[in-house]
């Protein structure tokens, strides 16, 4: 698809723009400058035609860091994408020294430029708009990002500059996020999948604050990988935008298929690990456990890592094990191999003629007995038990078991519903 990119200085509005552009809150706001920090992808649709959308971190052409580097390097990689560029700056504080050097470098790239001077809503701030026009651009428009106000005109003229493709939206993407702690690895296993820099990586925890999203395909499967903020106990979270950070993350659970719980096998499983399982199986979501960093343990050790993982995850004890090194890139082509079977599983069916011999080899040992066994649906896959007593939970977790040994269903889990028949009813 053809892209936009956002750019400009800091706190002028940027991710309000994407936000309100893609109709989702995909990009953190928050009145704390620098908050954006990786390139953010959402998709624009607008009369009938659909394009990306990039959200960059502020330029900082003044400052002189690690980081202010890295997020540099995104803008520019965000630029390189873009077929048009959103240049965003603030009507309530005019005009500043550094936007003139954001300016130079833009006029440089040669692409169509829209000035997007945000914060205007009222007419009593429209006069405030002129003193821009000597950045030199000529496509200048007054909005709001946080009203709503002016964003049609900037979509409409938009549409004119972007090539003429329609493209319809594909619902057979595998959904796929990474979670876990601060500095397990998530940044760094995203860009080694895509094979480019697309997270800030940084030895610093807590560098990642938005989602920041990816599309790829392997194996012909077509893949949206996202990689989130590091989750981590409530107490220890101290400022305003690692709250909505995690809040973020929470939410975006309820939108993928499969979830990558990542942690630092140098570390071990902590409390937190298990707490992101939990997410993932309470939202009856794929699950994979991924123990990172293993070029930095002993390789006669790594079938103990695999155990003892299982063992620390044993209440999702079907979730497959992949051990990988996203820093040295080893396992990444098994795990993602183990993604499309979890897919696959999440919407596999049953075969039919085994479910209808599996009553009579299942009957609960309290007696009673199970009349029919019925798959309602998949993804996760969900069954229907009808016995003629009422079944307790350890018996429920028996019936998983069983569906397991004869169907598999690896990294799904499985949803029992039971109900109570008389004998003689199907």
């Amino acid at each position: 698809m053809a892209t936009v990119a956002i750019v400009g200085r800091k706190n002028v509005g940027k991710s309000s723009v994407f936000n309100r552009l893609v109709g989702r809150r995909l990009s953190i706001v928050h009145e704390t400058p620098g908050v954006t920090r990786d390139r953010i992808y959402g998709e624009v649709i607008w009369q009938g035609r659909m394009f990306n959308l990039i959200d960059t971190g502020g330029f900082f052409p003044e400052e002189d860091n690690i980081l202010a580097a890295k997020i540099m390097y995104q803008i520019e990689l965000a630029l390189k994408q873009a077929d048009v560029i959103y240049f965003v700056v603030d009507g309530r504080t005019g005009p500043v020294p550094s936007e003139q050097e954001i300016a130079d470098i833009l006029r440089r790239l040669n692409k169509p430029v829209l000035l997007l001077v945000n914060k205007i809503d009222n007419k009593s701030l429209e006069p405030s708009i002129n003193d821009f026009y000597r950045l030199g651009f000529d496509r200048i428009f007054p909005v709001s990002a946080e009203a709503g106000i002016g964003l049609g005109e900037v979509l409409d003229e938009t549409i004119k500059l972007l090539p003429a493709i329609r493209i319809k939206k594909d619902t057979k993407m595998i959904k796929l996020a990474i979670l876990g702690r601060p500095n397990a690895g998530k940044s760094t296993l995203l860009n080694a999948i895509i094979k480019e820099e697309r997270a800030v990586v940084d030895e610093k925890p807590g560098t990642t604050r938005d989602l920041v999203n990816a599309r790829f395909t392997f194996n012909n499967r077509k893949i949206e990988l996202i990689d989130t903020y590091g989750l981590k106990k409530r107490s220890r979270i101290k400022e305003p935008i690692e709250f909505y950070s995690m809040m973020r993350v929470i939410h975006i659970i309820d939108e993928i298929d499969i979830g990558i719980v990542l942690f630092d096998a140098t570390q071990g499983v902590v409390h937190e690990d298990c707490h992101i399982a939990s997410l993932l199986l309470a939202k009856a979501k794929g699950i994979i456990i991924a123990p990172n960093k293993i070029d930095l343990l002993n390789k006669k050790i790594h079938k103990k890592i695999i155990e003892s993982t299982i063992e620390s995850f044993r209440f999702v004890d079907f979730a497959p094990v992949v051990l990988v090194s996203a820093k040295m890139n080893l396992g990444i082509e098994k795990l993602l191999q183990t993604v499309v079977d979890v897919y696959s599983e999440l919407h596999k069916y049953a075969d039919a003629g085994v479910l209808r011999e599996l009553p009579s080899m299942l009957n609960p040992p309290s007696g009673g007995e199970i009349i029919k066994i019925t798959q309602t649906g998949i993804k996760p896959p969900q069954f229907k038990v009808h016995a003629t007593v009422n079944l307790k939970e350890n018996y429920i977790q028996y019936l998983r078991n069983s569906f397991r040994n004869y169907f598999g269903f690896s990294g799904a889990p499985l949803l029992i519903k039971t109900e109570i028949t008389k004998r003689g009813k199907r």
